[in-house]
């Protein structure tokens, strides 16, 4: 290939990850602060609230937390008046990966408990980890710490393992969230 070809070709793939960048302009950091909010509420609801209350509490953050996403999608969809339709495959591989979730526990026939949140968890830690392989290398280890938290709380601190997933689990979603969102500015600038 020619030199002067090479560089040209450089150039418009550096136009178009700077065109994305810039159409999700960091609002992958926020799905992450959200859901780790729902994660922290949940789970920590899950280890002092009674089971009836728990019973709705997770179906009551699920949709907040559904909602903010589709807000935080429309919203980098339309991102500085250019239009990016990335948030239709995100959203659509985050509702494939649920929805084999459900199947799962479906089949497994868990209903609740720590069987159930382990699973779930797994699950949402594996989509991190797939996630991240084509956004943002930061992101699959998220998942993975993810994956590594939920099973060392299973089982070293099984008493625990909600308030774990709450506090370290929320925690690093947040966390990481806050600091993709500053990476991700970073860049932009």
């Amino acid at each position: 290939m020619e030199p002067d070809r090479a560089l040209d070709d450089l150039k418009a793939i550096r136009q178009i990850m700077e065109h994305a960048r810039r159409a999700t302009g960091g609002y992958g950091g926020w799905y992450m602060v959200l859901w780790g909010a729902v994660w922290f509420i949940g789970f920590l609801g899950t280890q002092f609230l009674p089971d009836e209350a728990v019973a709705w509490l997770w179906p009551v953050l699920d949709v907040i937390g559904a909602a903010g996403s589709v807000w935080l999608g429309v919203r980098m969809g339309r991102r500085g008046g250019v239009y990016s339709p990335i948030w239709r495959p995100m959203l659509l591989y985050w509702l494939v990966l649920i929805a084999f979730d459900g199947l799962l526990v479906w089949l497994l026939h868990l209903d609740a408990g720590p069987d159930l949140a382990l699973l779930v968890t797994l699950t949402m830690a594996l989509g991190y980890v797939q996630f991240g392989l084509f956004t943002h290398w930061a992101i699959s280890v998220i998942g993975a710490l993810i994956a590594a938290l939920a099973v060392g709380a299973a089982l070293l601190l099984p008493d625990y393992f909600c308030l774990t997933l709450a506090i370290l689990g929320g925690g690093l979603l947040m966390g990481s969230g806050l600091w993709l969102v500053r990476h991700e500015d970073e860049e932009r600038e």
